[in-house]
């Protein structure tokens, strides 16, 4: 608007206009600045959000991974306490919910198995032992277990295996 007025006069701008114009150029350059300093305190901010929000997001999922890592161990040994006392229903379930949780640990399998063996469910007992066996080759508990349970079920010659392993784990000293 300034420049139009300008260009149109044809003679010497005053100077109290001159004089407003420069004041009025400091100024936008003034505001000008004060926007890219708010426009890049704004951009900071942002990075900031986005690092604490992934910092957030990180601990978050931390957390509830060990809460859950917790529950199992909950679940786990309540489940012990639970086949202690002879309440293996019971015990079955606390299992079953250690290994939602915590679905590679041989030893809930191996507990639940000695759970199902309690009350004559064999074939239950021996799905068991062998995913304890699965998750851990070494366990010569499981394997001593399953020859238990082959044994209870008049299949000598394949309980005999089991022991013979069970006895070989343990004499290299691979007994949990």
């Amino acid at each position: 608007l300034y420049m139009l007025v300008l260009v149109s006069c044809s003679g010497p701008i005053p100077y109290a206009i001159q004089h407003e114009l420069v004041l009025l150029q400091a100024e936008l350059n003034r505001t000008k600045k004060v926007a890219e300093e708010a426009i890049n305190k704004v951009e900071n901010l942002k990075k900031e959000l986005s690092a604490s929000t992934s910092k957030s997001d990180s601990l978050l999922f931390e957390h509830k991974k060990e809460t859950a890592l917790l529950r199992a161990s909950d679940a786990f040994h309540k489940g012990n306490n639970a086949l202690l006392t002879k309440k293996y229903k019971k015990a079955i379930l606390y299992y079953k919910k250690t290994i939602e949780l915590r679905p590679n640990d041989a030893h809930a399998y191996n507990n639940m198995g000695n759970a199902y063996k309690e009350i004559g469910d064999f074939d239950r007992a021996i799905e068991c032992y062998n995913s304890a066996i699965s998750l851990k080759p070494d366990y010569a508990s499981a394997h001593y277990n399953l020859g238990i349970v082959y044994q209870k079920k008049d299949e000598f010659i394949t309980a005999l295996e089991s022991y013979k392993m069970a006895a070989r784990l343990a004499h290299t000293g691979v007994q949990k």
